[in-house]
């Protein structure tokens, strides 16, 4: 009777033992999680400091795209995960730098990179200056011709945009909007452009869906004998056309 009831005593105690054990376990991961969600957070937030700051901005610098891009930032003021100012932006090809801006505001959402979405509120420059037109590496590759991510810019300004004389031959400025929403294979874009003096006005709307065969177009541009159009088709008489209607 004894040793019946020693080794039912044993039997729970080795019980026990496994259930402390699970319990504990339990416990020692989700104390894990938490320090790891914690340093994750301080993560974020010291990226978002004047030295995280730097650090995205050295990061960025080294990047390169396949078709030879590079981009610079002077630096980031305000804060990286809403209302962004970027500082003295050049955009780089092969031959070196052929598009800066003094300043660029941009409003976004950097959450809705979670749903695999670049979500733009707004993005603003108020000079925007194309010293010549880029020249592209040829990358070879052969895909969709949207990206596989959507992107959603509400509101796209350039209120004062400076073309050097390398691109129509003489300096011209204008202003640009637009706004971009590409989701599922589809893209739907709307731009204005008007230069200053009598230049150029172009608006366009488009809506393309590769994938499924559909592209529709709305152009209209009135270009004079000395403005963009003309310029950059190696012409010099003026330019005046409509593009519009349904197809493939």
């Amino acid at each position: 009777m004894a040793e019946t009831v020693t080794r039912e005593a044993g039997q729970r105690r080795r019980l026990r033992l496994r259930h402390d054990w699970a319990r504990r376990l339990a416990i020692e991961l989700g104390t894990l999680f938490v320090v790891l969600l914690a340093l994750a957070v301080i993560g974020l937030l010291v990226l978002d400091t004047a030295p995280g700051h730097r650090f995205i901005v050295d990061r960025l610098a080294q990047i390169e795209t396949a078709s030879g891009l590079r981009f610079r930032i002077g630096r980031i003021e305000g804060s990286i995960f809403g209302e962004t100012r970027l500082k003295n932006v050049a955009v780089l090809d092969q031959r070196g730098v052929f598009l800066t801006s003094p300043e660029i505001d941009v409003d976004w959402t950097p959450g809705a990179w979670l749903r695999n979405k670049l979500d733009i509120e707004r993005v603003e420059a108020d000079r925007l200056i194309l010293l010549r037109l880029p020249k592209l590496r040829k990358t070879g590759r052969k895909g969709p011709i949207l990206p596989k991510f959507d992107i959603h810019i509400r509101d796209l300004k350039i209120n004062r945009l400076e073309l050097a004389p390398a691109v129509t031959g003489v300096a011209r400025t204008g202003a640009l909007q637009g706004t971009a929403d590409v989701r599922a294979g589809r893209a739907v874009v709307g731009l204005r452009l008007s230069m200053d003096q009598g230049g150029d006005r172009l608006a366009l709307a488009l809506d393309a869906e590769p994938d499924g065969d559909k592209f529709d177009l709305e152009v209209r541009s009135h270009s004079p004998a000395n403005g963009v159009v003309p310029a950059l088709l190696g012409w010099n008489r003026s330019v005046d056309f409509v593009v519009t209607g349904d197809g493939t």
